[in-house]
């Protein structure tokens, strides 16, 4: 029995042989729809509420940062 030998690349790049290389594309190629609207909307809704959450979430951390320093504060006045 006759095995084949491989001398070549693993995968050829101009697809001399069957099974190996590029996929040849089709003529007409695929062109996607247009979201509607309310896709665009719930897009620009997401950002909104992104946002949001980012400004709360910069807003609470500043808030926690102050109370503790004031709760340090506070402390070491107590503290003889």
């Amino acid at each position: 029995m006759k095995t084949a030998s491989h001398t070549g690349p693993a995968h050829s790049a101009a697809g001399d042989r069957p099974g190996w290389g590029p996929t040849p594309r089709s003529r007409r190629s695929y062109v996607g729809r247009r979201d509607g609207r309310v896709m665009t909307a719930l897009r620009g809704l997401a950002y909104v509420l992104t946002s949001l959450a980012s400004a709360v979430f910069l807003a609470l951390v500043v808030y926690g940062t102050v109370q503790f320093a004031q709760l340090r504060d506070a402390f070491a006045v107590l503290t003889p």
